[in-house]
């Protein structure tokens, strides 16, 4: 049966092939040549693939041209933020669905006395585009004042209400040493109340226009060895001064309101708090050397003459170092303790401490032996007394060297080694009592100018202003630690305002004004030249023709006045570095020797001996007249500002800067 069915199959199975290949060539015969193409539907019409290649290419054209020629509707959207604004900006005294206004700018009396109550706010608003930002007028001819000093270099920042501290940038290691640094103060009057008419004038609302300064822009000129000044040059703020981060006026791209509202108020603040110490900044904590004082502006002329006056009623000898500068008296002090718990020497009674021994006069007649007892008293006494300079102990060793002085036996060779140790000793403690009085102050390590005391605990006026005697304008200054000693320089300032429109676009003429947080001002006139107080000194006082000169070099070191003596010849510099003793002693009592570098800079160009010199002479009733005499002249290149100059050895000699500096050498 199953190779029946299988014969069958066989035998039909080319038939039943070649049958389905006939059917399917019929139905290709059919969609291709009896049916039309196949289509697709676009944008609501069929199309074949010819008829729809070219209807998207004209779509394409269509488009392309629309955004090259055509401009995009702009659709019409309702702003709900200013609406919002709108709404809430209005307050109580906007009208709301056409009634009344609630409130009046100015409210009926509450009773029969006194004036009309304003409401606060209400009068103060500006039209908008009313107010032109006034530039700050420029300040006075600026004043100046140099000095060398010996600093700690501490600077502060102005951190927040009530908080002054140091600035992060320092290091407190090298904060603590004291600095040998050159410095100029400028100082100008800045008129506050011609600001504040001419800010009323360009607009400003009465409570906008008090003009709060954020400090001054300072310029300087160097003197060139033409003797004509450079270009204005900008000068970096000395790091005395107080230091606050001022924050720019941030905007929204969008809806153009201000970001960062809450830190211009915030940095508004401390401008506010501390007008007084950005206006007229402390100097650095003063060790020795010069003071700090207010520059000679109108009304403080004579203000370092009238100090130099009660300095000198308070000690017998000038300063160089100080260049007349506040003076400090010792105040009268219980004798201290011997290191041992003994009265040191200088108690009562003629006691005697552990370390000194009581002065001894011998009575007439006496033995040899009794004076020679009294004279060794004397030496070791000396002895003792550098000793304690040694072991820092300035005050018994200061009371030991006065006993010399005051001690009838003492030669004069003992008087000039007690003296030379009570200079000393004086300095010494000096400097130890300005530390102590500077460390009671309000800001720790800033030395503020006498009678001042910086603010605390957020007071906002904790010292009085420097102000001009008749105008009452307030002064502003500025410190430059940057200038080189011995240098010429002229300066010129101008005033730095909080902008008090800044963030504020609508009220003002230009509302890029409101990008602007500080306003500069107008440059000042230029300040007289001001010569930079040198460190070293030289003077002619012999010569050895016909090769060399003697030339005698003072050098400023840790507030003391050491001098070396140099033979120079044509083409040499003067000075140079010398391994001399220093106002210190071991704990022995020896003085210590150390290099100091006693170099000018000073090149000798010329040398000449016997040269012919007028010389002035005071004669009887007080009338001068000249006379010719000889002497040695040194002509030298200075190296301060290029220029040849000349020194005289007979003038040299007599110069009262040299006898000052010969009284100060410890």
């Amino acid at each position: 049966m199953a190779n029946r069915w299988l014969k069958l199959l066989e035998a039909h199975v080319e038939k039943a092939i070649v049958g389905l290949a006939a059917l399917y060539m019929f139905a290709m015969l059919f969609f291709y040549l009896v049916r039309s193409p196949n289509t697709v539907e676009y944008q609501g019409r069929k199309l074949t693939p010819g008829e729809l290649l070219e209807v998207v290419k004209q779509d394409a054209d269509r488009l392309a041209q629309t955004f090259r020629g055509g401009a995009p509707e702009v659709a019409q959207v309702e702003s709900f933020s200013a609406k919002l604004k709108q709404l809430h900006s209005g307050g109580i005294f906007a009208a709301s669905s056409g009634a009344a206004e609630l409130l009046k700018p100015e409210l009926p009396l509450a009773s029969v006395w006194g004036p009309k109550i304003e409401m606060p706010g209400k009068e103060a608003e500006e039209p908008p585009a009313s107010v032109a930002l006034r530039q700050p007028l420029a300040p006075s001819k600026p004043a100046v004042r140099t000095g060398r000093s010996l600093v700690l270099r501490r600077s502060l920042r102005l951190a927040g209400p009530g908080e002054i501290e140091p600035a992060e940038t320092e290091l407190a290691e090298e904060a603590a040493k004291p600095v040998e640094t050159a410095w100029v103060t400028v100082a100008a009057y800045f008129d506050r109340k011609a600001q504040y008419q001419e800010m009323i004038k360009a607009g400003y609302a009465p409570f906008r226009a008090k003009a709060y300064v954020v400090g001054l822009d300072v310029q300087r000129q160097e003197m060139l060895s033409t003797g004509e000044f450079s270009e204005w040059q900008d000068v970096k703020p000395s790091a005395a001064m107080p230091k606050i981060e001022l924050v720019e006026p941030q905007f929204d791209d969008q809806t153009g309101e201000l970001i960062n509202k809450e830190e211009l108020r915030n940095t508004f603040d401390l401008i506010k708090q501390y007008q007084p110490l950005l206006m007229q900044p402390p100097f650095y904590a003063v060790e020795d050397g010069d003071f700090w004082e207010v520059p000679p502006l109108a009304g403080y002329e004579d203000l370092e003459a009238e100090e130099e006056e009660l300095a000198e009623q308070e000690r017998p000898a000038p300063s160089i170092g100080e260049g007349g500068r506040t003076r400090i008296v010792l105040a009268p002090s219980a004798p201290p303790r011997g290191p041992r718990g003994g009265r040191s020497p200088g108690g009562r009674g003629g006691e005697a401490g552990p370390v000194g021994r009581g002065p001894v006069v011998p009575a007439r007649g006496e033995s040899r032996d009794r004076k020679a007892e009294v004279r060794k008293q004397i030496r070791e006494q000396l002895n003792d007394a550098r000793r304690l300079l040694g072991s820092k102990d300035y005050r018994q060793a200061l009371d030991l060297a006065n006993r010399v002085l005051n001690h009838p036996e003492a030669s004069a060779g003992d008087r000039t080694k007690a003296k030379r140790i009570s200079k000393i000793a004086e300095r010494w403690l000096k400097r130890e009592e300005r530390q102590t009085r500077l460390a009671g102050g309000g800001v720790p390590g800033v030395a503020l100018t006498a009678g001042r005391t910086a603010p605390r605990g957020g007071e906002r006026e904790a010292f009085e202003l420097v102000r001009h005697p008749e105008t009452s304008a307030p002064a502003v200054w500025f410190h430059d630690d940057s200038v080189e000693p011995g240098k010429t320089y002229r300066y010129r300032a101008r005033v730095k305002l909080w902008n008090r429109y800044v963030g504020r676009p609508r009220p003002l003429k230009n509302p890029e004004g409101a990008k602007r947080a500080v306003i500069a001002g107008e440059w000042s006139e230029p300040s007289e030249p001001i010569t930079v107080t040198p460190s070293t000194y030289f003077f002619v006082t012999g010569s050895r023709p016909p090769e060399s000169a003697g030339i005698e070099v003072f050098k400023w070191r840790q507030g003391f006045w050491i001098s070396e003596r140099f033979d120079v010849g044509v083409g040499e510099v003067i000075g140079g570095v010398r391994t001399v003793e220093i106002p210190e002693w071991d704990e022995e009592g020896r003085q210590v020797r150390a290099p100091v570098d006693f170099t000018t800079g000073a090149v000798v160009l010329d040398l000449r001996f016997d040269e012919p010199v007028a010389e002035r002479w005071r004669g009887q009733n007080g009338v001068f007249s000249y006379r010719e005499r000889t002497s040695t002249v040194m002509v030298y290149l200075d190296p301060a500002d290029g220029q040849v100059r000349e020194r005289v050895m007979i003038f040299d000699r007599r110069d009262p800067t040299y006898r000052e500096l010969k009284e100060q050498e410890f």
